[in-house]
């Protein structure tokens, strides 16, 4: 029997690795699949930090090549993985994610956020930020899912919140991670994403090798997987299938 291969599931800040649950059943079907969380790690402040956090989890569990997918700042972490460590990456897949970094409006918002998180805790931050991740088409049909998601956000450690807004606001621009690939690299933008613009993530496009694919995600901001389960099911499943 083939080894299956394995498939690093990574997620985005304000969530924990749960958020990966509408499409992990029917994925570790074929692949094996690794879950890191990063939630609860209020001593990393640097997207570096977490990129040998994962090495370490990697290298313990005699992993020695991995497809990475990384949702929003897990794509952040995927990117400096792949930077340090590229002869361990099989493929990449950046799901609603970027190679670029924060122009000064957007850390003058992350410090704006940092504040908020010490101010007023983990509940307050992530029930005004995750229904902002959904487009509205599916805050109705997805209500459940969303109260589940603040619920779950609202119980992370401040610290570690504000540790993870600090990370990807001093993240450098990693565009030559993109360039330098022999790789596979998948890009999944949502079309109406509105934390990172899809008119800029067309842009990485531009990067990509002859092995690289972007894909539009319809009637999605940045919560893909809980918004267009099915669709992102199958985009994911057809790029695994050529790495």
């Amino acid at each position: 029997m083939n080894q299956k291969k394995t498939v690093v599931l990574l997620h985005g800040h304000g969530v924990d690795s749960s958020i990966w649950d509408t499409l992990y059943t029917e994925l570790a079907q074929d692949y094996q699949l690794v879950k890191p969380d990063f939630s609860g790690l209020a001593n990393h402040t640097t997207i570096e930090a977490y990129a040998e956090y994962l090495y370490s989890m990697l290298q313990a569990a005699q992993i020695d090549q991995a497809v990475l997918v990384g949702h929003s700042m897990g794509g952040y972490v995927a990117l400096a993985f792949a930077e340090y460590h590229p002869d361990l990456v099989s493929g990449l897949v950046l799901f609603h994610s970027t190679v670029f970094a924060d122009d000064e409006e957007r850390k003058a918002k992350r410090q704006a956020a940092i504040e908020q998180i010490q101010q007023q805790g983990s509940r307050a931050f992530v029930e005004e930020t995750v229904p902002k991740m959904v487009a509205p088409a599916h805050r109705e049909k997805r209500h459940e899912l969303v109260a589940n998601r603040i619920e779950i956000g609202a119980q992370l450690p401040p610290d570690a919140l504000a540790a993870g807004v600090r990370a990807i606001a001093a993240r450098p621009d990693r565009s030559a991670v993109l360039q330098r690939a022999t790789f596979p690299v998948l890009v999944i933008a949502g079309k109406e994403d509105n934390l990172v613009p899809f008119e800029k993530s067309i842009q990485m496009a531009d990067l990509l090798n002859e092995k690289g694919v972007f894909v539009g995600l319809e009637n999605a901001r940045h919560l893909g997987m809980i918004e267009q389960p099915e669709e992102s099911l199958r985009i994911l499943r057809e790029f695994l299938v050529r790495v």
